[in-house]
Protein backbone atom coordinates (compact mmCIF):
# COMPACT_ATOMS: atom_id res chain seq x y z
CA UNK A 1 0.00 0.00 0.00
CA UNK A 2 1.46 3.42 -0.75
CA UNK A 3 0.59 6.84 0.38
CA UNK A 4 1.17 10.03 -1.32
CA UNK A 5 2.26 12.90 -0.03
CA UNK A 6 0.96 16.27 -1.70
CA UNK A 7 2.91 18.95 -2.05
CA UNK A 8 1.79 22.75 -1.69
CA UNK A 9 3.66 25.67 -3.23
CA UNK A 10 5.31 27.24 -0.77
CA UNK A 11 3.14 30.62 -1.94
CA UNK A 12 0.02 29.18 -0.39
CA UNK A 13 1.48 28.65 3.31
CA UNK A 14 2.88 32.46 2.64
CA UNK A 15 -0.48 33.43 1.98
CA UNK A 16 -2.22 31.82 4.42
CA UNK A 17 0.41 32.81 7.08
CA UNK A 18 -0.24 36.93 6.08
CA UNK A 19 -3.67 36.53 6.13
CA UNK A 20 -4.18 36.11 9.79
CA UNK A 21 -2.91 39.13 10.80
CA UNK A 22 -3.91 42.31 12.29
CA UNK A 23 -5.24 44.67 8.82
CA UNK A 24 -7.29 47.01 10.79
CA UNK A 25 -4.85 49.99 11.82
CA UNK A 26 -5.85 51.90 14.87
CA UNK A 27 -5.39 55.69 14.25
CA UNK A 28 -3.27 56.42 17.58
CA UNK A 29 0.36 56.65 16.58
CA UNK A 30 2.72 54.19 17.99
CA UNK A 31 4.63 55.45 20.53
CA UNK A 32 6.99 53.06 22.56
CA UNK A 33 5.94 52.41 26.31
CA UNK A 34 7.70 50.68 29.02
CA UNK A 35 6.18 52.43 32.13
CA UNK A 36 6.05 50.84 35.96
CA UNK A 37 3.11 52.25 38.64
CA UNK A 38 3.78 50.57 42.05
CA UNK A 39 0.66 50.28 44.21
CA UNK A 40 2.00 50.57 47.35
CA UNK A 41 3.38 54.18 46.93
CA UNK A 42 1.06 57.10 46.89
CA UNK A 43 0.63 57.89 42.96
CA UNK A 44 -0.35 54.01 42.51
CA UNK A 45 -2.35 53.84 45.84
CA UNK A 46 -6.14 53.78 43.94
CA UNK A 47 -5.29 51.04 41.94
CA UNK A 48 -5.45 48.49 45.23
CA UNK A 49 -9.59 49.27 44.68
CA UNK A 50 -11.94 48.10 41.99
CA UNK A 51 -12.84 51.48 40.20
CA UNK A 52 -9.24 53.42 41.00
CA UNK A 53 -7.74 55.33 37.96
CA UNK A 54 -3.92 56.51 37.70
CA UNK A 55 -3.11 58.98 34.83
CA UNK A 56 0.21 58.77 33.39
CA UNK A 57 0.31 62.27 31.82
CA UNK A 58 4.03 61.93 30.16
CA UNK A 59 3.42 58.34 28.82
CA UNK A 60 1.42 56.90 25.52
CA UNK A 61 0.63 59.47 22.62
CA UNK A 62 -1.63 62.01 24.86
CA UNK A 63 -1.15 60.31 28.30
CA UNK A 64 -2.46 56.69 29.47
CA UNK A 65 -4.92 56.03 32.27
CA UNK A 66 -4.93 52.55 33.93
CA UNK A 67 -7.96 51.36 35.39
CA UNK A 68 -8.62 49.14 37.97
CA UNK A 69 -11.19 46.66 37.12
CA UNK A 70 -11.91 43.88 39.81
CA UNK A 71 -9.53 42.26 42.57
CA UNK A 72 -11.57 38.91 42.63
CA UNK A 73 -10.50 35.89 40.89
CA UNK A 74 -7.77 37.36 38.92
CA UNK A 75 -5.20 39.99 40.23
CA UNK A 76 -3.95 40.93 36.81
CA UNK A 77 -7.48 43.20 36.19
CA UNK A 78 -6.02 46.14 34.73
CA UNK A 79 -6.98 48.46 31.48
CA UNK A 80 -4.51 50.59 30.21
CA UNK A 81 -5.87 53.36 27.56
CA UNK A 82 -4.42 56.16 25.50
CA UNK A 83 -5.94 59.26 26.20
CA UNK A 84 -6.13 60.13 22.56
CA UNK A 85 -9.83 60.05 21.27
CA UNK A 86 -9.53 57.60 18.33
CA UNK A 87 -12.27 60.01 16.26
CA UNK A 88 -9.67 63.00 15.98
CA UNK A 89 -6.28 61.66 16.45
CA UNK A 90 -4.95 64.23 14.25
CA UNK A 91 -7.60 67.09 14.35
CA UNK A 92 -5.57 68.40 17.73
CA UNK A 93 -8.37 69.12 20.20
CA UNK A 94 -7.40 67.98 23.19
CA UNK A 95 -6.88 64.96 25.13
CA UNK A 96 -9.88 62.86 26.35
CA UNK A 97 -10.89 63.78 30.01
CA UNK A 98 -12.24 61.72 32.94
CA UNK A 99 -15.92 61.75 34.40
CA UNK A 100 -16.80 60.17 37.61
CA UNK A 101 -13.52 57.74 37.11
CA UNK A 102 -16.57 55.65 35.02
CA UNK A 103 -15.65 56.74 30.94
CA UNK A 104 -13.67 59.10 29.07
CA UNK A 105 -14.88 62.08 26.69
CA UNK A 106 -13.84 63.67 24.18
CA UNK A 107 -13.70 67.00 23.95
CA UNK A 108 -14.16 67.66 20.23
CA UNK A 109 -17.62 65.70 19.65
CA UNK A 110 -18.59 64.73 23.57
CA UNK A 111 -18.08 60.70 22.29
CA UNK A 112 -17.43 58.87 25.60
CA UNK A 113 -15.36 55.44 26.09
CA UNK A 114 -15.54 53.39 29.21
CA UNK A 115 -12.71 52.74 31.33
CA UNK A 116 -13.46 49.32 31.98
CA UNK A 117 -12.37 48.04 28.34
CA UNK A 118 -12.04 51.37 26.26
CA UNK A 119 -15.30 50.51 24.44
CA UNK A 120 -17.46 53.46 22.92
CA UNK A 121 -20.76 54.19 24.85
CA UNK A 122 -23.28 54.47 21.74
CA UNK A 123 -21.93 57.49 19.61
CA UNK A 124 -20.37 56.55 15.91
CA UNK A 125 -17.17 55.29 16.06
CA UNK A 126 -15.20 53.08 14.46
CA UNK A 127 -12.43 52.23 17.41
CA UNK A 128 -12.15 51.86 21.09
CA UNK A 129 -9.76 53.43 22.97
CA UNK A 130 -6.20 52.50 22.31
CA UNK A 131 -5.19 49.49 24.48
CA UNK A 132 -1.74 48.79 26.41
CA UNK A 133 -0.73 45.72 27.62
CA UNK A 134 -0.44 45.07 31.52
CA UNK A 135 1.03 42.88 33.60
CA UNK A 136 0.96 42.93 37.39
CA UNK A 137 3.35 41.18 40.16
CA UNK A 138 1.68 41.75 43.18
CA UNK A 139 3.35 44.66 43.72
CA UNK A 140 4.24 46.52 40.67
CA UNK A 141 1.93 47.09 37.46
CA UNK A 142 4.05 46.83 33.96
CA UNK A 143 2.42 48.76 31.17
CA UNK A 144 3.66 48.17 27.55
CA UNK A 145 2.51 48.28 23.94
CA UNK A 146 1.09 45.37 23.18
Amino acid sequence: MSYSIHRFPLWVFAFLLLGCGDTVKHPVPYVSVNEWVYLSTPTGYPLQFIGGTVLLPDAGYKGIVVYRRTTLGDNDDFGAYDLTCPNHVSSGCGTLALVDNLYAECPCDGQQFLLYDGQALGGSTTYPLYTYKTTYDGNALHIKNR
